[in-house]
Formats: C-alpha cells, structure tokens, sequence
C-alpha cells in the first residue's frame, strides 16, 4: 500500500525544470476500448537534447520504458533522468538523441507492453503508434537504425519483445533486469500467490488483496490478462495453475501457452528478428529481490548462445533498483551512443 501512494504521489508532482522536457497526450487508437477501461489518451515525456532548440539536425530516439506500479515519473522526478542526460550529453559521455518516456501502468499495476483485449494493444501502441506521433512531431532520424529501446524490469521484458517482434522499428535494445523471461520460479507454481489468485472471485478481491500491501496477486493477474486473456471470466483471464487438495499444479492447456509465451522459449521463433538487431545487451543484478529474474536471465543468454545470436550480458553486485541510475549513465545510454546511427 504504501508503495502505491508513493507511486500515486509521484504523478502530482511537475517535471523539473532545467532539462527540456516536454509533457505531452497522445491519443491511442490501439488503447480504444479495452474491458479495464484504460484510457486511450496517454501521457508521455519527451526528453529534448542540449542543441535541439539551437539548431535544425535530427536526432535518433531511445524509448525509456519503466517497470511494474511505477509511471515515466520514476524517470523523469525520482531518478531525474533528464538532468543526467543533460550532464552526460554536454559533457560528451554520451551523444545527444531524444528519449521518448511513455506510461505503461494500468489499474492492475502494468501492460508489460503487450497487447491484450483486456488492457488493450500496447504493443502496437508503444511500437507503431507512438513512434509515428514522435517522428512527425520532433525531428528524429526516423529509421530503425536510429532508434532504440530499453527498459528496466516489466519494462525490460517489453523491451525485449519490442526487439524479437520489431527489428524494424529498432535496431538497439537494452534490458535492464527484466522480469519475466521464463516460466520459472517465482513466477511459477513454486509462489503461494497463485493460491490467492484461484481464491478471488472477482477483481474487487484482487483490488482489496492489494490495497492491504499484496504485489503478487495482482501483478499475476495483469500477466494472466496478456497471456491468457478470457473477458468471460471473473479477473479476465485463464489461469496455468490450478489447485487440488490444497496443492498447487500445473492446468493444461493454458499452462503449455504460458511456458511458450516467454521470451526463453519464443527465441527459437524469433531467431531471425534477433539477428536482425544491431546491438543487444542483458543485465541484472546478483542480489535481485525478484528471484527468478537472475535464473531466468542466465537463461536466456544461455539460449541466445544456442541460436548465435550476437548480445552481451552484464552482470553486476546490486539489487533490483540501487543501481538503475548509474547504470543508465555509465552503461545503457553510452551503448545507445555506440550502437545507433547519427548522420542523416
């Protein structure tokens, strides 16, 4: 709960002054009537360079997608991403580019950035309509080999398929701790949530279970929303465990859709979209809260390796937020630096 406020909270707050960064609302066709009700006008934060405004060159962009429960306000007034990138790029440690920070929240705390007829298309969104509005609206190098993708956490993972789904659209992408690459540990039948889950008989329990400081139910419905969507059922979903005599097991067939679902398992499929990307980069950290995200990330490098698909993996002594700054300067947007295109 108090997380919640705490996110609630960061919302009220203005975008500080300094850097140039423009607020601005889109409207979203692909979010257009989703059964959660979200909004189909959304809010994004454009990060403008230091010479935008003193000179007439385009720019390549990098989308800044953020994690579980949190806004692009965790970038933009608690991490205060843009007085950094005005340091970094005036200082030369990084090369000026635009940074798009969009919104992913929903009322059942994320989107994962993935389309669903339940929370809407937000895939489609991210990757299509909002890179067309930034590209007729900011002078971009508008082309994929000028555009980037990175995000920490949810936002990690949506990057991820955002690079396996869209070479495309981006050629550079960087997850930063990403949740959710496989169908594992605490995501799996091994996390009591579950148990709490199959209890709820409505989403006014899941609501209640997480107004009294409960993460995972919750967080496991929004996911269930994106992989197995059912507007028949009470949460909107089907469910890959089940419970008998008080044991949880695995429910097939939706079990076998969630184990394919994730990006461990969809890279065979995406092979060729992989190796289409100029630079791809992993990394978490040794004492991540989240438990799965280490295992699950050694995984999918591991399976990267099996595919040759050319990435690099990171990892470092940190849990799952401490260093997200740090990083940010001295790693992620260097390599956005190195690996996009920035001549006309």
């Amino acid at each position: 709960m108090k997380r919640l406020l705490f996110v609630l909270a960061l919302l009220s707050f203005a975008i500080p002054s300094g850097a140039a960064v423009r607020e601005v609302t889109i409207h979203a066709k692909s979010l257009e009537g989703n059964l959660l009700g979200e909004p189909a006008d959304q809010k994004i934060a454009v990060y403008l360079p230091p010479s935008y405004d003193t000179s007439t060159k385009r720019y390549p962009v990098v989308y800044l997608l953020h994690g579980i429960a949190d806004t692009y306000a965790v970038w933009t007034d608690t991490w205060k991403i843009p007085a950094m990138l005005d340091t970094l790029m005036k200082s030369g440690a990084a090369r000026e580019m635009i940074v798009v920070m969009p919104n992913g929240i929903t009322k059942a705390l994320g989107s994962f950035y993935a389309n669903s007829p339940v929370a809407g298309r937000w895939e489609d969104y991210i990757s299509a309509e909002l890179v067309s509005y930034v590209d007729k609206n900011f002078r971009t190098l508008a082309r994929p080999e000028s555009r980037g993708v990175v995000g920490h956490s949810m936002g990690g993972f949506g990057a991820i398929r955002m690079g396996m789904h869209h070479p495309d659209v981006y050629q550079a992408v960087y997850a930063m701790s990403p949740c959710c690459l496989d169908f594992a540990e605490d995501i799996g039948w091994g996390n009591p949530a579950w148990a709490r889950v199959l209890a709820f008989k409505s989403l006014d329990d899941a609501n209640k279970a997480l107004q009294q400081g409960e993460f995972y139910p919750m967080a496991i419905i929004a996911f269930s929303q994106v992989i197995t969507p059912n507007p028949s059922k009470p949460l909107l979903a089907d469910f890959p465990i089940r419970s008998s005599h008080g044991e949880l097991l695995p429910s097939d067939p939706t079990y076998t859709i969630w184990r394919d679902f994730f990006p461990v398992a969809e890279a065979e499929s995406r092979r060729e979209n992989l190796r289409k990307l100029k630079a791809f980069a992993l990394d978490y950290g040794t004492s991540d809260q989240f438990a799965h995200i280490p295992v699950a990330t050694r995984r999918l490098a591991d399976r990267l390796q099996e595919l040759r698909v050319p990435f690099t993996l990171s990892v470092y002594d940190g849990d799952h937020r401490e260093h997200v700054v740090e990083r940010l300067r001295g790693i992620v947007f260097p390599f956005f630096s190195a690996n996009l295109k920035f001549e006309d």
